[in-house]
């Protein structure tokens, strides 16, 4: 169960600060374009190129990169993680959005990570 469905469960927050939360994470994602940029990885008419022939097929930006031979699997994986590092967790956009007070958000955490290791016991 993540800790949204947890939050929702108890009844601290409603399903819709849950969406509006993920909206926000999503929106506010830095995209890999960008981190490739700033690692030095890709110059900005590279990334452009890849926009470009994006545009034209379902591809992520890694996959039309690594296809373009721009990039290598691993820094693409590289780059996903440190999007992933980047991310504000739920919990703080909850928090963000006044949906949620550091106390309350607090001790949930606390009863959230108990729970999850209860439940990896069983």
């Amino acid at each position: 169960m993540r800790l949204g469905e947890y939050l929702v469960n108890r009844g601290i927050v409603q399903e819709a600060d849950v969406y509006d939360a993920l909206d926000y994470q999503q929106r506010n994602r830095v995209p890999i374009g960008a981190l490739a940029l700033k690692k030095k990885l890709l110059t900005m008419k590279q990334v452009m190129t890849v926009l470009n022939q994006q545009c034209d097929t379902n591809k992520l930006f890694g996959e039309m990169a690594v296809q373009l031979g721009l990039l290598q699997e691993k820094d693409v994986e590289d780059l996903l993680e440190e999007q992933r590092k980047l991310c504000l967790p739920i919990g703080e956009i909850l928090l963000k959005l006044n949906r949620i007070d550091a106390k309350t958000l607090d001790r949930e955490l606390t009863g959230y990570f108990d729970y999850v290791a209860t439940q990896k016991k069983t």
